[in-house]
């Protein structure tokens, strides 16, 4: 009970869309500026130690902090179930996310392709794991199956239906998909040199897995009791550092300088789907969730009838 007199009503689901679209506002701009003018090519170490060193990562580390802290203060979170209604965002959130793993999945099979073929006298074993090919394999087939199940929840989204918590197994398949990517970069030969953009990945992947966890336990109804607090305060953070990636690869991507990105880093649709989709779960069941006092007592089931009491929530917004 004295952890209820920290909590404020005032945090609720606009006031942490705000403080997140500014910090990626702030986060991308800069960090694209620092891709332009102190990266260098091929390694991604920075060229000098300047402004942009300590400024970005300053906001970096303030908005992350601020969007895991802010969360745990809040006494507006929903219920650690599942919204069951027809949800434009989460349709489209769920479907651009599918799209993203697709065009990561491919792009992991480009990567396995040019191991192979650049292989050489390796052997067999040691292409499977000094080169990290199986790791790559594992995370495409994983985005494979969780593209599938991203895209069963667009569909139950768009339809008003809980499909997805029947597919409890396919549900870890995001999760699994973001392991496999992490493997991959705590394999990257030369890290000390990719520091820049190593480091950034490595702690979007790690919120990435924290919020995917408890995604994953919330939308199959397995252990759910306490997770949306988790999923909250690790996937503001996560959704952040994926969009300030996402967005400042595209850039440099789009405006034909592909070069300015270290080897091994370039832009991955991946980022850019997975952020839309946790700021959109986030927001949605914020609005139109379940209130707190309904939070799951243990492990339990999706019951047919929640189906039907779930979308009595928010049901005068269904169709707008």
């Amino acid at each position: 009970m004295k952890h209820d007199f920290r909590k404020s009503e005032q945090i609720d689901a606009r006031l942490l869309l705000c403080v997140w679209g500014i910090a990626c506002v702030l986060g991308a701009a800069l960090r694209t500026v620092q891709l332009f003018t102190n990266i260098e090519p091929e390694t991604g170490f920075f060229e000098a130690v300047d402004w942009t060193v300590f400024v970005v990562y300053g906001i970096l580390l303030a908005a992350v902090l601020l969007l895991a802290i802010l969360p745990a203060c809040s006494a507006r979170l929903p219920a650690s179930r599942p919204i069951v209604r027809r949800d434009r965002g989460l349709f489209f959130g769920s479907a651009l996310f599918a799209v993203g793993l697709v065009y990561d999945a491919v792009l992991s099979l480009m990567n396995a392709a040019g191991t192979l073929s650049e292989s050489g006298r390796l052997s067999f074993a040691a292409l499977l794991f000094s080169e990290g090919l199986l790791a790559e394999v594992l995370q495409t087939v994983c985005g494979v199956l969780a593209a599938v199940y991203m895209m069963v929840t667009a569909i139950s989204y768009l339809k008003g239906e809980a499909q997805f918590a029947k597919y409890r197994f396919l549900a870890l398949m995001p999760l699994f998909w973001s392991m496999f990517r992490i493997v991959l970069r705590f394999m990257t030969k030369i890290s000390f040199t990719m520091v820049s953009e190593l480091l950034l990945e490595l702690a979007m992947l790690a919120f990435m897995m924290l919020f995917l966890l408890s995604f994953a336990r919330i939308a199959s109804q397995v252990n759910p009791r306490g997770e949306m607090r988790k999923l909250v305060c690790f996937g503001l953070p996560a959704s952040f550092l994926a969009m300030v990636i996402g967005i400042s690869r595209f850039i440099c991507t789009v405006a034909g300088r592909g070069d300015l990105l270290a080897d091994g880093f370039p832009f991955s649709f991946g980022e850019i789907g997975f952020g839309v989709f946790a700021i959109l779960y986030i927001f949605e069941h914020m609005r139109f969730g379940r209130p707190a006092s309904e939070e799951p007592e243990a492990d339990s089931a999706f019951e047919s009838e929640e189906s039907g009491t779930t979308s009595d929530a928010g049901a005068d917004a269904a169709d707008a």
